[in-house]
């Protein structure tokens, strides 16, 4: 009985952080579509149904694969990526940087929910630990994908921050990588590892002291 228990709650932790990076997506297309995109809208993305996100390895089989893998501590993914024209923004490398950080954003209000939670219900003596531990994770897990995402990698989210501040002859350079960026973040993950594990670390411990844990 016990074993299956552990089965349910990783279960509902991996669906929660999956939707929290489905959410992600959202806001990229709900920010675009408020400031006069609505290339993402008409293409049926502006939605909370999970199916039109979904994108079966990248959503699914990649999250799993980092989850089991590192026993938990660290999730990688992605939603199907969500179709911006910035052409139709009134300032394009305004409304990139804005449209960008508008995922990363959700990801620090879910930890934030997440940490509120577990100090809260941590005073009601009858919850159990384990239904703490499900928003500890999934909390920890949006910290990362919070800090992952804002990593100055095209076509990650920080590199829209980073472009927006750049001077035009830089921007156009630094745009190009995108075309190599899947590349581009392997790479540094295997070579920046130790570095990034500290950052993790941090995102880590920031949250565990946002919910008293520790």
């Amino acid at each position: 009985m016990p074993e299956i228990v552990e089965y349910v709650q990783k279960g509902v932790i991996i669906a929660l952080v999956i939707y929290s990076i489905i959410l992600h997506e959202i806001a990229h297309a709900y920010a675009a579509f408020r400031l006069g995109d609505p290339t993402a809208a008409a293409r049926g993305r502006l939605t909370l149904n999970p199916i039109k996100h979904i994108d079966p390895f990248f959503t699914i089989i990649m999250p799993l694969l980092f989850y089991f893998s590192t026993k938990g501590m660290f999730v990688l993914g992605s939603a199907k990526p969500v179709p911006i024209n910035p052409f139709n923004f009134r300032n394009p490398r305004k409304g990139m940087m804005i449209s960008g950080i508008a995922g990363p954003s959700v990801n620090l209000a879910i930890a934030i929910l997440c940490a509120l939670l577990v100090r809260l219900l941590v005073l009601v003596p009858w919850i159990s630990s384990r239904f703490l531990l499900i928003f500890a994770y999934v909390g920890m897990m949006n910290m990362l994908l919070l800090v992952f995402n804002m990593l100055p990698i095209p076509p990650l989210d920080g590199s829209r921050v980073l472009s927006y501040f750049l001077p035009r002859d830089l921007q156009e350079k630094y745009d190009r990588l995108e075309q190599f960026g899947l590349f581009l973040v392997l790479i540094v993950l295997i070579v920046f590892r130790p570095q990034l594990d500290v950052l993790f670390g941090y995102a880590r411990d920031f949250f565990l002291m946002l919910a008293g844990i520790g």
